[in-house]
């Protein structure tokens, strides 16, 4: 019993072991700053339990310093667009949304020198919080994404539990959204239902030119920063006035449909903070 612990015990060790040298070698082999672009699909299907929500594209621009993650910005999508979208799940269930995008997108940039990020969030508000730090659980499972070889790895992150895909051929702890902190670039991520769903389209790195990464600029709206408690506090008054409009619509309409779960923050919302 005593051997088979032991040999339990060193074969975790030298899995660890042989990812610190993994890492360590491409950390090396990359120290040069170099420019990297990846295309994702962003996907949001918060309350349809099924990633059948509205789809946008995204992208992530990344050196050895900092990232910028942004989506929903007219240049992506080839265009200004606000439409509604049709969503069937089945026979019994179908929804209305709006896929709407703006001239500067909502963009995440995580400043590594400085430890911040800074987003130009819902409501266009520019929020400015040091970087969160995610608790990873790293699994052995692998798949192969594009082709890159990349890691399992899990958390629990601002009201949902994550699912990331990262690969340690690139070793900067970047990824889609606010989701970073991982030994390697993140190229797929998803909640539980993948609600949430950030997939890989497709990545050019090194790039052939540097492109300078510009942080989101609150001036050029006239807005002042705000902390991410202020931005949290706005997003949770948001919600319970819209809870309270969604029940007098229903009282109006003598509805006996008064199930809680409606009013939840994570139909809604990608961070939920109703259930604290």
């Amino acid at each position: 019993m005593k051997l088979r612990t032991a040999f339990f015990l060193n074969t975790n060790k030298m899995k660890f072991i042989t990812l610190i040298v993994i890492i360590t070698f491409n950390t090396i082999l990359h120290s040069q700053s170099q420019t990297g672009l990846v295309q994702y699909g962003h996907k949001q299907s918060m309350g349809m339990g099924a990633p059948i929500g509205i789809d946008y594209n995204a992208n992530l621009i990344f050196d050895n310093e900092n990232s910028l993650y942004t989506f929903a910005k007219d240049s992506l999508e080839g265009g200004h667009i606000r439409e509604s979208v049709y969503i069937e799940k089945d026979k019994d269930n179908f929804f209305v949304n709006s896929k709407i995008t703006n001239k500067l997108g909502f963009q995440y940039y995580v400043d590594k020198e400085n430890k911040k990020l800074l987003s130009r969030d819902i409501g266009f508000n520019y929020v400015k919080e040091e970087i969160p730090t995610i608790n990873w659980e790293i699994s052995d499972e692998k798949k192969d994404i594009g082709s890159f070889e990349c890691l399992k790895a899990s958390t629990e992150f601002r009201g949902r539990t994550y699912t990331a895909w990262f690969t340690t051929s690139i070793p900067l702890p970047y990824g889609p959204w606010k989701l970073q902190g991982l030994p390697g670039l993140i190229l797929e991520a998803y909640d539980t239902n993948k609600e949430i769903y950030f997939y890989f389209k497709s990545i050019k790195y090194p790039m052939d030119s540097k492109i300078k990464i510009q942080k989101p600029n609150s001036e050029s709206e006239n807005k002042e920063w705000i902390t991410f408690s202020e931005y949290k506090k706005t997003l949770i008054n948001k919600h319970k006035k819209a809870i309270e409009n969604g029940r007098m619509l229903i009282e109006g309409f003598d509805s006996a449909d008064t199930a809680e779960d409606k009013y939840t923050m994570g139909n809604s919302y990608i961070e939920i903070f109703d259930n604290e």
